[in-house]
Formats: C-alpha cells, structure tokens, sequence
C-alpha cells in the first residue's frame, strides 16, 4: 500500500475556491490520502457547505483566528493522530495537476534524507506561466526570493533549494515530528522560509520535484495585500534573522529597512505614509518582542484606508497567507 497522506487545507471563506481545490484532489489519483480542513472563522457558510455537498473531509473548526501557522499546526495534530506518514500542506486557492501527489511522495520515498518538498507551481490564469520553481535565501540580507523560472536542466529530476512554499509542501512526517511544527510567532508570512531552515539544520533535504505541478490564484489575493504586506514582512524577515542569522542579524536590520524605507518614497503619498508607518510598526514590534497576530494599528497607520480595506486586511490574516504570497517575492 501507498504511505498515508493527510492534506491540510486552512481555509477562511472563498468556499468557491475551496471547492474547486477539492475537486482537482479528487481527481489526483493518488490511492489513500485523507483531507483535513482547518477552518479559522469563516463567515460565508464555507464549512456548511463542505458538509452539505459531502465532501470527503474533516472539518476542524479553529477556536479564534490562529494565522496560517496555528492553523497548520492545528492540522498537523490531528493528522499525526491519523498516523499520516506524509502530510501535504495545501492552499485552497489552488488546482492540481493529476499526480501531483503521487511524484512529490515518489521522491520522497526514493531519497530518504527529504524532509520536505513542492511542486512547480504555475499561474492559474496564465497555466504556462512559472509562479515558484525554486527558492534563494540570503539570512544576512533577511533575502527570500523565487525562482520563476525552471531551467532546463532542472525539468526532470528533484532538486535540492534552500526553501520552498507554503502554498503547497510535502512534510515527511517523522522529520515534522523531529523539527517541531511552525513557529507561530510569524503567524503569517516568513513561516515556511524559517521552517525550510529549521528542517535543513537538522539535516533533511528541501526539495523540488518538477514532476509534480499545481495552479495557484495568486492575484486573486495579492492584490488586497497592502496594508498588512510591510508590517510582516519586516517584522517577520528580522524574526527570522535573529533566530538564524547569527551575527548577520545586523546587516539585516539594515537591508531591511533599507528595502522598505526606499519604498516608503515612491508612488503617491497616501501610499508612501502607509508604507513608512507599517515599516516602522513591523520594526518596533519586533524590537519589543511582539510576535503572533498584528495588533490594531493605531490611527495614523489606518487614515485613507476604509472599512472594506481593513476588513479585507484581517481575512487575509484569517486565512493565512503564505509567506511568498504574501510578499510577491518573485525574481
């Protein structure tokens, strides 16, 4: 028999996504995997509707809003109480192409030493369009960036990256165990980067494996991202120096503010005080120690952003966006 996969999906809303996601996994082929959806708070029937279309899925419904770490995390527990022996981190804003799931569990099962690995993935708008196919880091710059573009030396076979997306990993089960699940102080964005890290310390491999591919939306949320894309993004890309870069930490400090400082002077000035005041906001919040959820932004950091915007903002929190996505981090 095949080994046990349990794909984790975290869902807030977007129940048409859902469905469709659901749909492609159906289709994959792969012979004995179960479906656990971690629901943070949605408001638009989405776990009703699961139910009432019979979906083959357990619904876990999360207490309060638990980010894309804490929803993961949650989804992790009860797929070890499942006796998954891989789990497949998945976002409902995706498709698969069938077999997907059956070449990411091929090679992991054929290199012992994998610890994690993805998919290419494409635009789902644009299918011949590579949205991440490979991964750079730089700790001492606080640098994470995708590669969009697959060579093609790499079209065949996996191969090794320093990280890989949320959006869509296998996790071998025992390197999860061995590792630790995500930090939740990152909450959302930066998670996977520092979970790669984590993984590779301890000496399993990150991986590609071009085989397998999947479709993802990503403008359908990317372009709501604004108001909350700075103050993660730096908060969290130092979280992730301090605990990884050593004495890198402080020229990390520097590129960061640098990167989003000079964008703090560009485009039109609602824009550019928007970005200063979150970029300051993710800085000190760090300093303090204040990971987990953002809390509220005072009332200079929400003038000229409406209500619909701020709303937007926290169901991109609920959902728990992936770091990339959240970033656009795409050489």
């Amino acid at each position: 028999m095949k080994p046990k996969v349990v794909v984790i999906i975290v869902i807030w809303n977007g129940v048409e996504d859902t469905l469709e996601c659901l749909s492609s996994l159906l289709q994959d082929g792969y012979p004995n995997f179960e479906i656990v959806i971690v629901d943070n708070g949605s408001t638009d029937g989405s776990a009703e509707t699961l139910q009432e279309k019979k979906f083959p899925v357990r619904i876990l419904r999360a207490a309060g809003n638990m980010g894309f770490t804490g929803g993961n995390n949650l989804g992790l527990a009860e797929a070890q109480r499942l006796g998954a022996q891989y789990v497949f981190l998945l976002n409902n804003d995706t498709t698969l192409e069938q077999g997907a799931i059956g070449a990411l569990v091929e090679a992991a099962e054929t290199r012992e030493g994998l610890g994690i690995c993805a998919p290419v993935m494409h635009y789902f708008d644009e299918p011949s369009r590579i949205w991440f196919a490979g991964s750079r880091l730089s700790l001492p710059r606080a640098e994470a960036l995708h590669d969009g573009s697959l060579h093609p030396s790499r079209s065949r076979a996996p191969y090794h990256v320093p990280w890989v997306s949320g959006c869509a990993m296998l996790v071998r089960m025992v390197a999860m165990e061995q590792v630790g699940g995500f930090d939740e102080r990152f909450f959302l964005t930066w998670e996977d980067v520092d979970w790669c890290v984590r993984m590779r310390a301890q000496g399993w491999f990150v991986m590609v494996v071009p085989k397998a591919r999947i479709f993802h939306k990503c403008a359908r949320s990317g372009m709501r991202l604004k108001g909350i894309r700075s103050y993660y993004a730096v908060r969290n890309s130092l979280l992730l120096a301090a605990k990884h870069a050593g004495i890198g930490y402080f020229s990390a400090l520097f590129f960061v503010l640098a990167r989003h400082l000079r964008g703090a002077f560009r485009g039109k000035s609602k824009e550019r005080r928007e970005e200063f005041h979150t970029t300051m906001e993710g800085l000190r919040d760090h300093l303090l120690g204040r990971y987990g959820s953002r809390p509220s932004p005072s009332k200079v950091l929400t003038t000229g952003r409406n209500a619909g915007e701020r709303k937007n903002e926290k169901g991109l929190e609920k959902r728990g966006v992936s770091a990339n996505r959240a970033e656009g981090r795409e050489s």
